[in-house]
């Protein structure tokens, strides 16, 4: 073998290699377990007055916080830091904000006016551009949860919204 290589260094080496050898191969590995994902709330779709979203103001802590905008409701209860109590656009939280993001207003007077297509119509091309971009942003991030129905129809519906835990993986695999 190695003449120049004392016996004792080669059995050392030797005996060294083995107990790694026997330490990885016996030593257990690590189990690497995947975070568990919290399960978002998901609510059934319904129709909401404007007086039922107030509810959804983000004042509530573990109420759901709802915005709408041209008729559509968006539970954008995931940042709650921003549109709950205290937050940048809690204002328009429990409100429709049409006619703020079209805007670009943080007015109270412009918090749930009326509007309609022909009004939006008669807004500049760059409120309706801003509009348009807030829709899509909401849409991309927020699911929505409803429409907005009128005040004075009638409508056999519960007070709260439906509440039905969806695992985010199952709802990608569906």
């Amino acid at each position: 073998m190695l003449d120049f290589i004392p016996e004792e260094v080669t059995w050392a080496i030797l005996i060294f290699i083995i107990i790694y050898l026997l330490r990885v191969i016996l030593t257990p590995k690590e189990i690497v377990v995947p975070p568990v994902r919290p399960k978002k709330p998901t609510y059934e779709k319904r129709d909401y007055s404007l007086s039922e979203i107030k509810k959804y103001d983000g004042n509530t802590t573990g109420e759901p916080i709802f915005i709408a905008i041209k008729n559509k409701i968006y539970d954008v209860s995931a940042k709650s830091s921003t549109y709950g109590a205290g937050g940048s656009y809690h204002l328009f939280s429990g409100n429709d904000a049409t006619v703020c993001l079209a805007k670009s207003s943080f007015e109270q007077a412009d918090i749930n006016q009326p509007w309609s297509e022909e009004s939006i119509k008669q807004l500049s091309a760059d409120q309706q551009d801003t509009l348009n971009n807030w829709i899509q942003f909401f849409s991309e991030r927020y699911p929505i949860v409803g429409n907005v129905k009128d005040e004075n129809s009638v409508v056999d519906n519960d007070d709260k919204p439906k509440i039905e835990e969806v695992d985010e993986d199952e709802k990608k695999s569906n």
